[in-house]
């Protein structure tokens, strides 16, 4: 799927401070950022502070971006994966609850595992960006939200059997994405 083109018009919008544009941005590409960033961080709250940061983000500096550089969904996945990891650094760096068990030096992540991670998903992000709007919901709804078919289908007012569709649909695409994203397909060990 290609990115809408009228994205870098309201990158563009945005940088003119047009709240609006920041809006339809958010719409388009909230879910995806903050399923990246749960993804990343296994923390709702945590993900969903990181997710905002994002979008201030590119709120403060939406004149940075460069078109010819990237497409904006890959601009804002990029953003986000850097937030993520700062997100991670903060928190090792000082625990929300003293009391909670703190990492021994042979049990604690490896920064390289936290960055391999972080690619890993910005690259799943970046392939799921490529979904139809439908196909991208109904699966981050199931596979980040956790959200049985039933559920899914009561959210999105679709009968199940849509949901369902949609879903086969999107993991369909995306394996054909995988060696575009260098990710492993099912089949693979």
């Amino acid at each position: 799927m290609r990115e809408p083109a009228d994205d870098a018009h309201l990158v563009g919008r945005v940088d003119d401070g047009d709240a609006d544009a920041l809006r339809l941005i958010y719409e388009r590409y909230g879910g995806l950022v903050f399923g990246l960033t749960y993804r990343l961080l296994g923390d709702r709250q945590v993900a969903e502070e990181c997710t905002q940061d994002v979008f201030v983000a590119v709120w403060r500096t939406a004149r940075t971006y460069e078109p010819e550089r990237a497409r904006v969904s890959t601009w804002l996945l990029t953003i986000a994966r850097n937030r993520a990891i700062d997100a991670t650094r903060r928190r090792a760096a000082r625990p929300v609850d003293p009391h909670e068990e703190i990492w021994s030096a042979d049990v604690a992540p490896d920064t390289a595992d936290i960055v391999s991670a972080a690619d890993d998903a910005t690259r799943v992000a970046a392939a799921m960006a490529e979904l139809p709007d439908g196909q991208r919901e109904a699966l981050s709804l199931a596979y980040f939200d956790g959200l049985s078919h039933t559920e899914i289908a009561e959210r999105l007012q679709l009968p199940v059997g849509t949901v369902k569709g949609r879903i086969r649909l999107a993991l369909d695409r995306l394996r054909l994405l995988a060696p575009r994203y260098a990710l492993d397909s099912e089949g693979e060990a």
